[in-house]
């Protein structure tokens, strides 16, 4: 079988789950089958890391904002674009992934296609996406896959309750996690917080930190690291009025540092209104770091008991799971103990395997 994997979500993210989630899945595809990453140039830090696997020519900037790289990234979407387009049209191949909502592929496709749907977030908040145009794209590339693959059930009810989509046409396949390629190192940075990913809207990262700015100030030698793009100014000013601006560090890491900020931290904090799956927990397991986290949506599907839970509209809750592991040394090693065995639902060969039975569906159901 020969699967063809566009360039969207890799002229997109430098880090990010659904990139992470796609280099992945081609790593631990079974040798006998043949896949093509069309893409020709990316800043994407998973696909430099994997060069082994991809072959591809990757530019390196910085990610603070300079003049002009707005442009540059433009120009080089629109020319990832154009050879995709080339790569699809030639029909050299048997099926096709996208990885992410641009439409430009539908148009003349004479394969079946297959779509990994992550979450429905842009639908379940509507109030955050009001201008967002990617909606009705969002819809029509799901509509009209030939098969989809949902990474929870919790995600796999949103399909269905939103574009009433047919459950036996969706497939639910959990991410995997890496092992973790070195821990231990160093730490520099004394006891923190740990919170990576993305911070705006659901991600509710301003509600968290006004939560925790109690115990930050409390503790002297506490600090709170933020894995991401830097402070917005806007944000600057909230962790300045909180009083927590000289506490508070913003972080760009590669994989391994990223381990080894899970393995040193006193906890990892997950206050997300919403995810369809949730990777950085399994992260955080895969590195003995204690989690706490939201209790909605996909996480207590994909955490299990190996999380401390609490709601992430209420300040006091957050504040309270937090002291709970800081303060308990006993509760955190058997939350981590628990973290560990989590592990054994989730492996990225699995994945892979899985992914294949639905790539076969597809073909197959397509004739």
């Amino acid at each position: 079988m020969k699967i063809i994997y566009d360039y969207q979500i890799f002229s997109i993210q430098k880090y990010g789950g659904i990139s992470k989630y796609f280099c992945e899945l081609i790593k631990n595809l079974p040798t006998e089958h043949e896949c093509k990453l069309s893409l020709l140039l990316s800043d994407n830090q998973y696909v430099k890391e994997g060069y082994q696997y991809f072959k591809k020519r990757t530019v390196t900037w910085p990610d603070k904002k300079f003049k002009g790289k707005g442009f540059l990234n433009k120009k080089l979407y629109k020319i990832n674009r154009l050879y995709s387009k080339h790569i699809i049209s030639s029909n050299n191949y048997d099926l096709l992934h996208p990885t992410y909502y641009d439409t430009y592929f539908l148009h003349g496709l004479k394969k079946p296609y297959i779509f990994t749907v992550h979450d429905l977030i842009e639908f379940k908040f509507k109030e955050l996406y009001r201008t967002n145009s990617l909606m009705p794209q969002m819809e029509k590339v799901i509509k009209s896959a030939n098969r989809i693959i949902s990474i929870s059930e919790n995600t796999k009810e949103d399909l269905i309750n939103i574009f009433n989509i047919n459950p036996e046409k969706i497939d639910v396949i959990y991410h995997g996690f890496n092992k973790p390629l070195c821990n231990g190192e160093p730490n520099p940075f004394g006891r923190y917080i740990l919170f990576v990913g993305k911070r705006g809207g659901y991600k509710n990262f301003i509600t968290f930190a006004s939560a925790v700015s109690v115990l930050l100030k409390k503790e002297s030698d506490l600090k709170l690291i933020c894995v991401g793009y830097p402070f917005s100014k806007e944000e600057i000013d909230d962790l300045r009025n909180l009083k927590i601006l000289e506490k508070t560090i913003s972080l760009g890491v590669n994989e391994n540092k990223l381990n080894n900020l899970y393995y040193n931290a006193q906890v990892f904090v997950y206050p997300t209104l919403y995810e369809g799956f949730g990777m950085p927990i399994l992260e955080a397991f895969a590195n003995n770091c204690p989690v706490c986290l939201s209790n909605t949506s996909s996480l207590p599907e994909v955490a299990g008991n190996a999380g401390v839970y609490f709601d992430p509209n209420d300040r006091e809750s957050i504040l309270n799971a937090v002291e709970k592991v800081i303060y308990d040394s006993d509760y955190k090693k058997k939350i981590i103990d628990a973290g560990r065995n989590r592990l054994n639902n989730f492996s990225w060969k699995y994945c892979a395997e899985q992914t294949v039975n639905s790539y076969k569906k597809t073909l197959s159901y397509s004739k």
